[in-house]
């Protein structure tokens, strides 16, 4: 809740956003730019303990798969929309939106982590890969 006057008194000189959460904080109000970084995704979970899920019936189950993956696909056109509708009042007002970024200083920085686990998670990595 300190961001924004953090940035406009200057004790920041950025914070790390996505679109729609810029403009709906107002951010383009005292951040003049954008950067389109890619670096992160976050992901909505529906989750259940163990204990909670085998309770359910395994009708309710498969209802429940069948709808998170309606959810999903839902969302995901949901959220396209939020992010062009903010990505059209940020270029409205004049943020400068920088699509053009070098990544190799952000793969640089977690080089090690990658090579502390990419072995042990080489599969999980591939998947994730493969979808962004």
């Amino acid at each position: 809740d300190q961001v924004y006057s953090a940035m406009q008194t200057g004790v920041v000189d950025g914070a790390e956003n996505n679109l729609p959460t810029f403009v709906a904080q107002n951010h383009f109000q005292v951040a003049k730019h954008f950067s389109m970084t890619e670096h992160l995704i976050i992901p909505e979970l529906l989750v259940f303990s163990r204990a909670s899920w085998s309770k359910l019936t395994p009708d309710d189950q498969a209802l429940v798969k069948k709808f998170g993956r309606e959810a999903q696909a839902e969302q995901r056109v949901l959220w396209y929309a939020a992010e062009k509708t903010a990505l059209d009042k940020m270029k409205e007002v004049g943020t400068e939106v920088i699509t053009s970024i070098d990544k190799a200083p952000f793969r640089d920085a977690v080089k090690p982590v990658w090579d502390k686990y990419g072995t042990k998670y080489a599969e999980m990595t591939k998947r994730i890969a493969s979808v962004s």
